[in-house]
């Protein structure tokens, strides 16, 4: 990693998941082989010490700048309760979810506490590791996509704690001068982005690398077209379609047109490109409001929703990590009373995620009103008023199917390929793996 890209973690308030996961990609760190580990793996390593103390290890990934914020609620909890004594390790990304997690499991010494992506959440309730989460929280006056995101028959098996929504961030002063609107259907995308292009500078930036990230930000166009990845029953795939194939070749004509870059220096979670005036717009996260005010605050952009298909919906995607709670360790209830305290019942460190150190939001609407005095102004607002009622959850599709779908962006990016071809081809490899497949459905049920 260079110093740029530390510098644009820092300044963002952390590594963000998006980063992480298209970082563990690269490293090889795709979790083909998490079934096979964790159908074997037994219970935590995690035990009670002399005079009825127990001691709880809580996992996650480095994260330089968030970490002492939850170091802070630790040491309240520890103080307040010196019979339940939580451990937080943490581990840099490359290894974290790639092989921290899964040897650790399948060696019976995984965490009794720890946090998963949406990739790796359904191989876990597959194989019994996730242990149900209904009884800390109220589903009632949660977010339903995302209790229906966490959920299998009607259960919960992992607390997810933030959204962050994906949207269209623009340079004002490129509009401007050209005359041109925020759009907001494809073809006047189309039309933008191309007519933005100089020499210099790009009209857009998707992200061009295959991996979750690449797909992540594909998704909406997909669904905004009226399109899915599989079926509801989770037997096959539901790309050989109109629609389906309408998506991918919207993302092949902006490579074509030259309109968009055929790479980045850096996943395009981060927002330099548009900051530093390499492109006129950028599909982007929530998360990039922070990246915009620590290191471009002197430019003037603006922030719209996705742009929509022909007569297609405006839709689009949420990502964030959840805390799951291993089934298999000893100390289950002891797990889930920190995990209710530190997510539901503190008063401090649920706001500091959300509002106050990052800018997250909640799951539980009542974090994002008391965020009110942030989540009200603008850009902030926007999200929260005008994008997220329209966001559905990442889904949580194993490596397969994110390979799968990545492989037929490739193909319609940059082999030529249309994009019926494209759609195909994805579905043709998502039917081989589905023709095998049984575990919960790949689509949450709402």
């Amino acid at each position: 990693m260079t110093q740029d890209d530390r510098s644009t973690e820092a300044a963002q308030g952390g590594l963000t998941r998006r980063a992480f996961t298209g970082r563990a990609l690269t490293t090889g760190a795709a979790m083909t082989s998490l079934s096979a580990f964790l159908a074997a793996c037994g219970g935590s390593s995690s035990g009670g010490g002399g005079g009825g103390k127990t001691t709880l290890h809580f996992w996650k990934f480095v994260a330089e700048n968030d970490d002492p914020v939850i170091k802070d609620a630790i040491k309240r909890w520890n103080k307040a309760n010196p019979s339940i004594q939580v451990v937080l390790e943490t581990f840099p990304p490359e290894q974290y979810s790639g092989t921290k997690l899964t040897t650790a499991f399948a060696g019976g010494k995984g965490p009794d506490i720890f946090w998963i992506s949406p990739g790796a959440f359904i191989n876990y309730v597959n194989n019994g590791v996730a242990a149900p989460v209904d009884d800390i929280v109220d589903k009632a006056t949660y977010n339903k996509a995302a209790v229906a995101a966490v959920s299998n028959d009607g259960k919960m098996y992992s607390l997810p704690f933030e959204q962050e929504p994906v949207a269209l961030y623009y340079r004002k002063d490129a509009f401007e001068k050209a005359g041109l609107q925020p759009p907001t259907t494809w073809e006047e995308l189309l039309s933008s982005a191309k007519e933005l292009t100089t020499g210099k500078r790009k009209g857009i930036v998707i992200e061009p690398s295959p991996g979750p990230y690449q797909n992540f930000t594909w998704y909406p166009f997909l669904w905004s077209a009226g399109g899915e990845v599989v079926n509801p029953d989770s037997t096959k795939s539901a790309l050989r379609t109109p629609e389906a194939a309408s998506a991918f070749a919207l993302w092949g004509q902006l490579i074509r047109d030259g309109s968009a870059p055929r790479k980045v220096a850096t996943l395009s979670a981060d927002i330099g490109p548009l900051g530093r005036g390499e492109a006129a717009m950028q599909v982007c996260g929530f998360w990039a409001i922070a990246q915009m005010k620590n290191l471009f605050p002197k430019v003037d952009y603006g922030v719209v929703p996705l742009p929509t298909a022909p007569n297609g919906k405006p839709v689009t995607v949420y990502g964030g990590w959840t805390q799951m709670i291993n089934a298999r360790g000893g100390h289950v209830d002891q797990a889930k009373q920190f995990t209710k305290w530190l997510w539901t019942q503190d008063t401090t460190f649920p706001q500091q995620w959300a509002c106050r150190h990052n800018s997250k939001f909640s799951p539980n609407p009542k974090i994002n009103e008391q965020c009110a005095d942030v989540f009200d102004t603008k850009p902030y607002s926007i999200f929260k008023d005008q994008i997220l009622p329209t966001a559905r959850a990442e889904p949580r599709y194993p490596d397969q199917i994110v390979k799968a779908v990545g492989d037929g962006l490739q193909a319609v990016m940059f082999s030529g390929k249309s994009g019926e071809q494209a759609a195909n081809q994805a579905a043709d490899a998502i039917d081989s793996y589905l023709s095998s497949y049984k575990g919960a459905p790949l689509n949450p049920q709402a």
